[in-house]
């Protein structure tokens, strides 16, 4: 069967196939009707004059930044209008090396406007300046951010307020800051752009990070948060204080709650065991998963703050404070139906 007279969107779809890496089972049933060299004539016709093949770049990780500039200038010319995903990883420079990234990231900025998810891991130095392009530019169509700063040096704070459709943020070892001051150049700047980047999240994971920096407000501020994920917790590192964090908002669309901890076991537990409690009720909390914490202490309380809870997973830590408060009061937690220990199905 020849496919060398077939239309352009037949040949690209076969392309997608080809490049997604779907491998095809032996004796599953599946043939291919054409020489893979009737394809292979047209593919790089087909690739260059296909939009929908360059909205989604992944530089390999490396150092080589200048070539990733010219790269990324590829993309922009053959992704045309549409909007972007990038992802890059650059690893941290041998001692007393320097790299530029300023080519790489004024690249960036000229089609701010076109990115949809931003996945980054970057050195410090490298961080810094990307951090000022987010503080200083509006992304109107980001709705994913991924960064992560891979060295052991001080976390960089980022604010995120300039991309007022940002729903899924991870952070790894970064510092959030909130209503960061501007002056009254950048206010008038963004106008009513700029919203305080909790207030629309949905998905929030913080990793290996230090405490949040917010503006004080009186009592806690609604948000819209749905998952809420917080990895190696840590006080002897970077002090993250749950309790203030998990006080300062009111969640009460939050259905996903994981916890993990990294050290100071007692400590941080008894700060999730405080905010998981009335006037704190997070009523349509669905699932939590919570790991090397210490439930000693636990209370009523903590049940009466997530009523419809139906998932419990526990990780790495010593349930019976809160099997013996269960078999004392049947009426807690009465939506419980999934109680996992250390991956293990347990009943109630």
């Amino acid at each position: 069967m020849s496919i060398a007279h077939n239309p352009t969107e037949i040949l690209l779809q076969i392309f997608h196939y080809a490049v997604a890496g779907s491998p095809v089972e032996p004796r599953s049933g599946t043939k291919v009707a054409f020489p893979i060299s009737q394809v292979c004539r047209r593919w790089r016709h087909i690739a260059l004059d296909s939009p929908a093949l360059w909205d989604d770049v992944r530089f390999p990780r490396s150092t080589t930044y200048q070539r990733d500039t010219l790269m990324l200038d590829e993309v922009l010319a053959r992704s045309r209008t549409r909007t972007l995903t990038v992802v890059f990883s650059y690893s941290p420079p041998d001692q007393g090396e320097t790299t530029d990234f300023a080519p790489l990231f004024n690249k960036m900025i000229e089609v701010c406007h076109r990115f949809q998810a931003i996945h980054a891991i970057l050195p410090r130095f490298a961080m810094l300046q990307f951090s000022d392009i987010l503080g200083h530019r509006i992304f109107p169509l980001l709705i994913h951010l991924h960064i992560a700063q891979n060295d052991n040096l001080t976390p960089v704070s980022v604010t995120f307020e300039n991309a007022p459709r940002l729903g899924v943020l991870q952070l790894e070892n970064i510092t959030l800051c909130r209503n960061k001051s501007r002056s009254a150049q950048l206010t008038a700047l963004f106008g009513g752009i700029a919203t305080p980047v909790m207030d629309s999240l949905c998905d929030l994971t913080i990793t290996h990070a230090p405490s949040p920096i917010f503006k004080h407000v009186d009592g806690p501020t609604i948000i819209a948060l749905k998952s809420l994920t917080l990895e190696k917790l840590s006080k002897s590192h970077y002090n993250f204080r749950l309790l203030e964090f998990l006080t300062s908002f009111h969640m009460p669309h939050l259905r996903y709650l994981e916890l993990s901890i990294e050290d100071s076991k007692s400590h941080v537990s008894a700060q999730l065991l405080r905010a998981l409690a009335p006037p704190a009720v997070y009523p349509a909390l669905r699932t939590a998963k919570f790991t090397g914490l210490s439930l000693s202490g636990i209370t009523p309380d903590f049940c009466y703050a997530i009523p419809a809870l139906e998932t419990l997973v526990l990780v790495d830590l010593d349930p019976s404070p809160l099997v013996d408060l269960l078999r004392a009061d049947s009426t807690l937690c009465l939506a419980l139906r999934n109680f996992y220990l250390d991956g293990h199905l347990r009943r109630r």
